[in-house]
């Protein structure tokens, strides 16, 4: 961190002598920053005044095969597609082909909430909003790998308990995202991912990106998914209007530009500025958090596929995205006609870190090595999950066995919302299998009835524990397995064979 630090007291010099930003520093505080996080590769575009004015690769797009990153290599952009779907749902609302207020009922009959109130209330602006009612995450291991379709997952978010009031609290959803691209579908004829290669890519000639990992091709440069800097497997997915767009830095910051300019690119008139304007009108309350306050913002809020909150007098329209080996950030200050687009093919801080820096350096702050600030916040992380899975290890209750023969436990499972969970037996050893492709695993006794599992790298250890009725036989499990992303521990498995 000496270097980073020496790097950052050279930035804050550049600014004060030249009221400019050094491009040359700028390079090697990013590459610095690139080796202190131990990432695998990150790319980073820069659009100032409608001109990129910076645009670099560092790193490995596969590091097992030492294949160069490059500012063309493609990565999934996660949750930053939601922009992208906001944007063409309104245009279709813009040429009069959808309204703000129509119910989603009234293009899909068969939606359902387990309130139905809301069911039959729920907009557009809702499910873009992410003022459903839903808490954050709720649902997303239904879409996540599980070869569920569209109107399966619709089906089974009945079964989603509402936890949040109803166009007054937030709660991030990714399966409304994926009900707004079904609409988008229906409105325009043809299917969303054709409707935005249509309407968005090829008007910004984003020629090499992707609707989804399933339209990738063995000539693209791939940006390959890593996690703690071993490669994790690209996994090919259908389009998700949620989340799985691949994209690369080149043709983001074509995508950046147009929408710093009211909607127009080349000349042409990509979206009209109502669009621009509906997108980035604020629709949610939102949460200010601790990193927040710290930068010193007053509010934070939610528009259409966009996040918007207040830095230095400056409004600050951003998005992040995140799935197994990949982070992203697309980030726009329009007032200072500035834009930036950072991804990475590793699960790290860096995007989050280094936009804040160079914000920083073209809005002349001086504060913060946001770099360092991120790094200490990791390792901090790191202390604390460690802390945690020793403490489980310290709770573990030695000498003890499972109540029945292993047999007893094996049969089908099912949550009502999730789906049919297995548990067998394989070479005398319990196994169990979720409806998420990849989630299937040896379960290890753990004490009395419970069983450690270990589903996936990007998941931390789950503890399955099972349930018995008055004659000793299983009845069901439960599964405690705490992470931010998919939530295992609002589900109950019924034992139904």
């Amino acid at each position: 961190m000496k270097l980073l630090t020496k790097l950052f007291t050279l930035f804050l010099l550049s600014i004060n002598l030249f009221s400019q930003v050094d491009y040359e520093k700028l390079d090697q505080y990013i590459a610095e920053a690139v080796k202190d996080f131990e990432a695998a590769g990150l790319a980073v575009a820069i659009v100032k005044d409608s001109q990129v004015v910076f645009s670099k690769a560092y790193g490995y797009a596969d590091i097992e095969k030492q294949t160069p990153l490059t500012t063309k290599s493609l990565f999934n952009i996660a949750s930053c597609t939601k922009a992208f779907i906001s944007a063409i749902v309104a245009k279709q609302v813009d040429e009069g082909n959808l309204k703000w207020s129509d119910k989603v009922v009234d293009h899909i009959p068969n939606f359902k909430l387990s309130d139905i109130w809301i069911t039959n209330q729920l907009n557009m602006v809702d499910i873009l909003s992410h003022r459903s009612g839903l808490k954050t995450f709720a649902g997303d291991l239904l879409w996540f790998q599980t070869g569920y379709s569209n109107e399966e997952i619709i089906k089974r978010m009945q079964y989603l308990p509402i936890e949040r009031e109803f166009r007054s609290e937030y709660g991030y959803q990714n399966n409304m995202y994926m009900i707004a691209g079904e609409i988008v579908s229906k409105s325009s004829g043809i299917q969303w991912y054709e409707y935005l290669d249509k309407e968005i890519f090829d008007k910004l000639d984003m020629s090499s990106s992707k609707a989804s990992s399933s339209h990738l091709n063995e000539k693209d440069d791939v940006a390959y998914p890593h996690i703690e800097s071993k490669r994790y497997p690209l996994t090919s997915e259908k389009p998700h209007a949620a989340g799985s767009i691949f994209s690369n830095v080149d043709e983001m910051s074509k995508w950046v530009t147009m929408l710093l300019n009211n909607g127009s690119y080349n000349g042409n008139q990509v979206l009209s500025e109502s669009v621009i304007n509906d997108m980035f009108t604020p629709r949610t309350i939102l949460w200010l958090g601790n990193s927040m306050r710290k930068a010193g913002a007053n509010f934070h809020t939610y528009g259409l596929g966009w996040f918007m909150y207040d830095y230095h007098g400056q409004k600050i329209i951003y998005h992040d995205g995140g799935m197994p080996g990949y982070i992203a950030r697309v980030m726009l200050v329009p007032k200072e006609n500035l834009g930036l687009v950072i991804l990475t093919n590793e699960m790290n801080a860096l995007p989050q870190a280094l936009s804040l820096q160079i914000v920083d350096l073209f809005l002349g702050n001086d504060t913060i090595d946001w770099a360092a600030d991120y790094l200490e916040r990791v390792n901090r992380y790191k202390e604390q999950d460690s802390a945690k899975k020793n403490e489980k290890i310290e709770n573990r209750v030695t000498g003890t066995t499972h109540s029945l023969d292993p047999a007893c436990y094996t049969g089908k499972y099912n949550d009502n919302s999730y789906g049919e969970a297995e548990v067998k037996l394989v070479d005398d050893v319990l196994v169990i299998k979720f409806p998420t492709k990849g989630f299937e695993t040896e379960m290890e006794h753990w004490h009395y009835d419970t069983f450690k599992v270990e589903l996936d790298d990007f998941l931390p250890s789950g503890y399955v524990t099972f349930d018995f009725n008055s004659k000793g036989e299983v009845t069901g499990f439960k599964i405690d397995l705490p992470n931010p992303d998919f939530h295992f521990n609002d589900l109950y498995f019924d034992k139904i064979d």
